[in-house]
């Protein structure tokens, strides 16, 4: 009988210290808000309904939940189903995500996640197939298409760069879109999208183009400027063509203000309507009645 009940008391302590040495592998770097339910194997243990966290001069300024988390013994990697969470890089600015599965070090707070849903201080929404992340250097990138939607902006495109230091993200090649304003709704194209958090401004870059019902603009490089709501004014730049109903005003950079619905180009410009044309001093361009209007012309219309 004695040496029954010794055996008990071994076996008890052996669970009890497994449970310990488990506990201090999974807590080294996270925080885990339930204990441990399903069974541990060789090189991992696996638990239900975990959190993890990282802070930032005593704030927490990332959480990732899920609803399993398999915890390597021997390497700072976790894996994850069923994940959420929400990233702070700055006050005022939050993040939120979800996914079906990941991975992470939680040493180097970097990892991957899948079929991604991200929602951006409830401004607008980004899904892709994967995204990996480095919450130390503030980075999110992928190869994947991309998808962003927004009350008024629609942007498609492949790969992605987000940058939360600096406040901006990139879309890497394939971009197409539109934007809606007072005046109407605009679609654009271009070879890359980047936009500007703190200016609210947006870069079309390579082959750009966006055009509306009574406009629409080519060119090498687009700058669209916003007060957060509504489109202020876009500055094309390299090789712009301004067409309107069958007329099209040439330059090398032009500001269109969509408050006075009127282009203002910074140098020479030549319109051009059928076989005719005519140049004209740095004036404004406004289209009247879908027409471009150049005004002061230093030549008159010639007949080709």
């Amino acid at each position: 009988m004695q040496s029954r009940t010794t055996i008990i008391y071994i076996a008890a302590g052996f669970v009890a210290a497994s449970l310990i040495f488990a506990g201090y592998f999974f807590f080294r770097k996270p925080e885990k808000i339930a204990p441990p339910s399903l069974a541990e194997g060789k090189a991992a243990i696996v638990f239900k309904d975990v959190k993890y966290s990282g802070e930032k001069k005593g704030i927490i300024d990332w959480e990732i939940r899920a609803k399993t988390g398999r915890k390597y013994i021997d390497k700072p990697i976790v894996e994850m189903e069923q994940m959420e969470g929400e990233y702070k890089p700055k006050a005022g600015m939050i993040v939120r995500f979800k996914g079906s599965k990941g991975s992470m070090n939680t040493e180097q707070e970097t990892g991957t996640v899948e079929d991604v849903r991200i929602i951006h201080n409830d401004d607008y929404t980004l899904t892709t197939k994967y995204l990996d992340f480095d919450f130390q250097k503030g980075l999110t990138t992928t190869s994947a298409p991309v998808t962003i939607e927004g009350s008024r902006l629609t942007l498609m495109g492949v790969g992605l760069i987000a940058n939360t230091k600096e406040e901006t993200i990139k879309i890497a090649k394939n971009v197409t879109g539109f934007v809606e304003a007072k005046q109407g709704k605009y679609r654009f194209a271009a070879d890359t999208f980047t936009y500007y958090m703190k200016e609210n401004r947006y870069l079309l870059d390579g082959n750009a183009m966006m055009s509306g019902e009574d406009m629409k603009v080519t060119c090498s490089r687009l700058y669209i400027y916003t007060d957060g709501e509504e489109i202020e004014k876009i500055d094309a730049r390299g090789k712009v063509r301004m067409y309107a109903k069958g007329s099209v005003a040439k330059n090398e950079q032009s500001v269109y203000h969509f408050k006075d619905n009127k282009a203002a180009p910074t140098e020479p410009s030549k319109l051009e309507k059928n076989r005719s044309s005519a140049a004209g001093k740095t004036s404004p361009i406004k289209p009247t009645g879908g027409k471009a209007v150049v005004g002061k012309p230093k030549t008159s219309m010639d007949r080709q």
